[in-house]
């Protein structure tokens, strides 16, 4: 069952998408950017240029987070065959070791007792 992300959280996703690209623009092309606009570069720009790697992973990873909190629906589902057994929207909550095993015996799965060798 398909659970669709509200449109204007999809809109904020792609926004923080394309901050993230325009920060590594500035990163990679920052020197070229300041001088065509004809202003000074900041010294963060400075700052995050002398460790372009680590400046480039920052944006990516705090970038990423941001999108993936924006487009999770909170939806967790599990189906055996056709048959739903377990939604998190339905009961709120996420199922505990308890409530698998019985919805998955209401539809007819049997689990074998662990035995002592």
């Amino acid at each position: 069952m398909p659970y669709p992300v509200p449109t204007y959280k999809q809109y904020a996703s792609n926004a923080v998408f394309a901050v993230q690209l325009s920060l590594w623009a500035m990163l990679f092309l920052g020197d070229a950017i300041f001088e065509a606009l004809k202003v000074p570069k900041p010294e963060i720009v400075t700052s995050a240029q002398g460790n372009k790697m680590m400046s480039f992973m920052g944006v990516w990873l705090v970038g990423n987070m941001v999108s993936a909190q924006l487009l999770n629906t909170g939806a967790f589902e599990i189906q055996h065959g056709d048959q739903l057994v377990w939604s998190s929207l339905e009961m709120q909550r996420l199922p505990n070791m308890a409530d698998l095993v019985q919805a998955f015996a209401k539809t007819g799965v049997e689990f074998l007792q662990k035995t002592e060798v």
